[in-house]
């Protein structure tokens, strides 16, 4: 039997890795408090995709995203997240472009 999916997307509005980890503890206790979920990640019952962006202060347009994908662990979320906003801060400061994979 198949097990039922709820996505849910937030808005770009996240500035660090830290703000997206404290969203997510916060949605994961909002999910466990109603019930949807018991949130057991290392159990697949919460999986989490995060893409990041930078862009230059003033620049109203996002950049190029990188999305991670299908990570179980909120701690795996904030250091990939930190890993790659370090990655595109020294692409975009050596004057390249970031490229979508």
């Amino acid at each position: 039997q198949g097990m039922p999916l709820i996505e849910i997307v937030s808005e770009p509005d996240m500035r660090t890795p830290e703000e997206a980890y404290a969203y997510l503890e916060k949605l994961k206790s909002i999910i466990q408090y109603t019930g949807v979920s018991d949130c057991k990640m290392e159990e697949g019952s919460l999986r989490c995709d995060a893409n990041i962006s930078l862009r230059p202060v003033g620049q109203e347009k996002f950049g190029t995203k990188a999305e991670l994908k299908n990570l179980n662990s909120f701690t795996y979320v904030q250091k990939g997240l930190e890993h790659e906003q370090v990655r595109q801060e020294k692409e975009l400061l050596s004057g390249g472009i970031i490229q979508q994979e």
